[in-house]
């Protein structure tokens, strides 16, 4: 797990870090990642502001690359894109065909309901959705302010473009960390909660190397401390991340879902269809009303 992503599994984030003073820090010194509120008009959250010389980058970032990073290209393979330019492949997979995204059984979040969309009319690169709210890292040459979080129109919906199919998209092209946080999810204390979560990464084919990566954690206790965390590293189409965790004393547990790239790259990162087991029994829904 890399530094930024520690970093952000020692806060909790959204509901209870609202609680925060501004002025608490990590024990490593660092403040944890902000929340994103919108309307984010000054700076905007696009066009990007303060970006970064491709040197300082390089010499800052990527010698040697994050572990994760190192895993992302790795399982890529030195795969090209299907088609120049082309960086979500026409395949049919078992999750997808394309940018369409099949149905998923029971879901407790789809990002479907447009009405729970809430980024202001002046700020569309800032939402959140039904209690799942955006955060990101804001520390060193991770600018949480160039991070976008976006309802997406197209990829997942596919072919079933138009009113109320949509997923979840975080982006940037500098380099950026940062995700939605669920609300506090209420489940029995010493649970075993599975957590699955559709995810796809544009193949944006970067002269042959792959850099981000996508990541789900899951806090066993909302308000505590430590999240559990797995990667995803698929490019190109549709795919699930697992997670099983045992749930703490609290009977909360918080969901985050992120996204990551620690270069100058188009970096867009899906996701949709949240599915939350607890004991083997699904959850209806995982987010406010």
């Amino acid at each position: 797990m890399s530094n930024v992503w520690v970093r952000i599994s020692c806060v909790v984030v959204l509901a209870a870090l609202w609680l925060m003073p501004a002025t608490v820090a990590l024990a490593d010194g660092h403040l944890p990642p902000k929340p994103q509120e919108g309307p984010r008009l000054s700076p905007p959250a696009i066009p990007h502001t303060s970006v970064l010389n491709n040197d300082t980058i390089y010499n800052n970032l990527l010698v040697p690359p994050p572990v994760e990073s190192q895993e992302a290209d790795a399982a890529d393979g030195g795969r090209t894109q299907q088609a120049p330019g082309r960086g979500i492949r026409q395949t049919i997979t078992p999750h997808s065909v394309g940018t369409t995204l099949f149905a998923s059984g029971t879901v407790c979040n789809d990002f479907n309901r447009a009405d729970d969309w809430a980024s202001p009319p002046s700020d569309v690169f800032t939402n959140w959705y039904a209690g799942w709210g955006p955060f990101a890292v804001d520390h060193g040459l991770y600018q949480a302010k160039n991070t976008v979080f976006a309802m997406e129109r197209v990829v997942g919906p596919g072919k079933n473009y138009g009113a109320n199919q949509f997923s979840a998209k975080i982006s940037s092209n500098q380099p950026y960390a940062g995700g939605f946080g669920s609300p506090l999810i209420k489940v029995a204390p010493g649970a075993q909660v599975t957590v699955r979560v559709k995810y796809l990464i544009w193949d944006h084919d970067h002269h042959g190397l792959d850099y981000d990566w996508a990541s789900m954690g899951v806090k066993p206790d909302a308000t505590g401390p430590e999240a559990r965390y797995v990667n995803g590293y698929v490019r190109g189409v549709w795919a699930e991340m697992s997670n099983t965790i045992t749930a703490g004393p609290t009977g909360q547990i918080m969901v985050l879902i992120q996204g990551s790239s620690p270069i100058a790259t188009n970096s867009n990162i899906y996701f949709d269809d949240v599915q939350i087991a607890v004991n083997g029994n699904y959850l209806a829904k995982c987010m406010y009303e």
